[in-house]
């Protein structure tokens, strides 16, 4: 686990990572999930109306809007399976609700862990200022590939005044890297995730 004693130090090391822990807000850059090489990534959102109270009672509170929701929807897997697309073996073992550091500011929303994917989808729709300038509202999603996670790392940092800061960040392959913050249960998080990537299992595609 990284520890980081000052602020200052984190800021410094975000303004020259090559890869900084922050997703950049590209609301039109759009590829498959089931694309063979690149990340499978895609993002919609907002840089004005984020919510940006990433604090555990506010995680809190958005795990019981999504208890409702799910149970609405017919269960958190049917509900993940709306909002992903997904594989025919695909299964979903765990949910957090949590932060997505962006460039902006932290978006709230719901991390799912399954058998293939850790993907991210933010609570409610963000508004988006297209080329031509109308506005449109979409939500916030990230996919990435168990097999293309090499890392997930637990950051602690420390400032004058507690509680600490803590944030998991998820590494890939191809020099990508996502920050998340906010969780309920932060130990729990990072069990899963890090367990996540060595029980993955092949995708199957139907025929």
């Amino acid at each position: 686990m990284l520890i980081i004693n000052n602020s200052n130090i984190l800021t410094w090391s975000i303004l020259r990572r090559r890869n900084p822990p922050a997703v950049p807000w590209n609301p039109f850059s759009m590829s498959s999930i089931h694309g063979p090489t690149k990340l499978r990534h895609w993002a919609t959102t907002s840089g004005t109306t984020v919510k940006t109270n990433s604090s555990v009672s506010g995680a809190a509170w958005g795990k019981m809007n999504l208890t409702a929701k799910a149970i609405s929807e017919g269960g958190f897997e049917s509900l993940y399976k709306q909002t992903f697309t997904t594989y025919p073996n695909e299964k979903l073992k765990k949910r957090f609700t949590c932060y997505l550091s962006t460039a902006t500011g932290p978006v709230a929303g719901t991390l799912y862990l399954s058998n293939i994917h850790a993907a991210f989808c933010s609570d409610r729709p963000l508004s988006v200022a297209a080329p031509s300038g109308q506005e449109t509202w979409s939500y916030y999603k990230v996919a990435v590939p168990l097999n293309k996670i090499v890392g997930v790392n637990p950051v602690v940092m420390r400032e004058k005044n507690p509680p600490p800061e803590k944030y998991i960040q998820v590494v890939t392959v191809d020099g990508h890297d996502f920050w998340f913050m906010g969780f309920v249960n932060f130990d729990k998080a990072v069990k899963h995730l890090s367990q996540g990537i060595f029980s993955m299992v092949t995708p199957a595609v139907a025929v």
